[in-house]
């Protein structure tokens, strides 16, 4: 959660959320959406995810699932490989693989069925001081089940987190824009330079045109396969204070050449930590939820490409304008903040969103509760609802979790 005044960082660490009770207000799915297997990875953040747009198969790696301790969050990174398949479930995969981390790029390799993972950061859990920031390339096999070092960093784009990635199947290349390169927790190096791999080696690629302001971190991304473009949306300067923006970038990867799509007239507030994925049938860019005034979002909308304009696709959650403050914490979020969509999943940021066959498959987060989640959730797009497919034992507002609330989170 993010709020338009100083203090409001300590306000959203300092949040808690009672326990999740299956008889809740949501309900959620007694059979799990007809799951065979209703194991789930745990509560996590700062992921990114891919999926096969034409079996709905997806994968996830690492993230954050670290407390808040002292209003302060305290980084604890995974490193376990999970794959989602639609009627089956959740399979953790054994075997060697990257080291962890979170805030890793993540772009779906369509010309091999994988996922590949670029750059991220890791710091011991329970430790303060730097990170350690990665530039390797890794790809997991779909089929194989296997991860596999494609580049550990040599000649390639200084180490990084928070950046973005795309896959190009026609030249088999991969790419990457941005990111911090700043080991320091609370130092800022933002980074505007796109680089390729292919065959083996790294080459920065010259870029030009109307590209995004540097001063920005956390941007949603995805990759319109129709066009071989990066989409670029949003983001924030990385001090959780400045105003974030809500414009859209288009990456001409062939060209290298930007273009400014949107400067967010008639679309969504600005907001970073967006989720983002391609829908390649009704060729537009769909965009979830994020850190947004005043709050945490869940709301999805849809830039069509070929009309150029934005439509809203789902409302969620709608802020009331209550002012802050419940039993006496003038810091606490009062239940009625929002009019919550409890037929919808939490408010989120920092999750996985794919599409494939007309719908939306999502996963985790870090709700407005100051807490990861672990739910995995599909959105219908012709009938506009959601399916709870594995309920959320962690993050959620008390609402929704089982209507036995004082204050929104506790």
């Amino acid at each position: 959660m993010r709020f338009k005044i100083a203090g409001a960082l300590a306000l959203v660490l300092s949040l808690g959320c009672g326990s999740d009770d299956a008889a809740g207000v949501d309900g959620g799915l007694a059979d799990a959406g007809g799951l065979a297997n209703t194991t789930s990875p745990t509560k996590r953040s700062d992921i990114h995810g891919a999926i096969d747009p034409e079996t709905g198969v997806f994968a996830i790696f690492g993230g954050d699932d670290g407390p808040i301790v002292n209003q302060t969050p305290m980084a604890n990174y995974l490193s376990d490989t999970w794959l989602f398949e639609p009627g089956e479930g959740w399979t953790e995969v054994t075997g060697a693989g990257p080291s962890a981390r979170g805030r890793h790029s993540v772009a779906y390799d369509s010309a091999n069925n994988r996922m590949l993972i670029f750059g991220g950061r890791f710091r011991t859990s329970g430790t303060t001081g730097d990170y350690t920031l990665y530039n390797d390339l890794w790809a997991f096999d779909f089929s194989a089940r296997t991860w596999e070092q494609l580049s550990d960093g040599t000649g390639g784009p200084a180490a990084r987190y928070f950046s973005t990635a795309a896959y190009d199947a026609a030249s088999d290349t991969f790419y990457v824009y941005g990111g911090d390169t700043n080991p320091g927790a609370l130092s800022i190096t933002l980074a505007t330079d796109v680089w390729s791999y292919t065959k083996g080696t790294w080459s920065e690629v010259p870029v030009s045109g109307q590209a995004p302001s540097p001063s920005r971190l956390f941007m949603g991304y995805t990759h319109d396969t129709s066009r071989n473009a990066l989409i670029a949306f949003g983001g924030q300067l990385g001090d959780f204070v400045t105003a974030a923006n809500r414009d859209l970038y288009s990456l001409d990867l062939a060209r290298g050449v930007w273009s400014l799509l949107d400067d967010g007239t008639g679309g969504p507030v600005g907001r970073f930590s967006s989720l983002m994925t391609y829908d390649a049938d009704g060729d537009r860019y769909l965009i979830m939820g994020g850190h947004a005034d005043p709050g945490v979002a869940n709301d999805i909308w849809a830039y069509a490409k070929g009309t150029s304009s934005w439509s809203q696709v789902y409302v969620g959650d709608t802020f009331t304008g209550a002012a802050l403050g419940c039993l006496g914490n003038s810091r606490e979020i009062p239940k009625d903040y929002v009019v919550q969509d409890v037929d919808g999943p939490e408010r989120r940021a920092g999750g996985f969103l794919g599409y494939a066959d007309g719908s939306v498959w999502l996963f985790g987060g870090e709700s407005d509760c100051s807490d990861h989640l672990d739910d995995t959730w599909n959105f219908n797009l012709g009938a506009g609802s959601w399916t709870e497919v594995l309920e959320a034992t962690t993050g959620e507002s008390c609402l929704r979790a089982n209507n036995d609330c004082q204050c929104l989170c506790i």
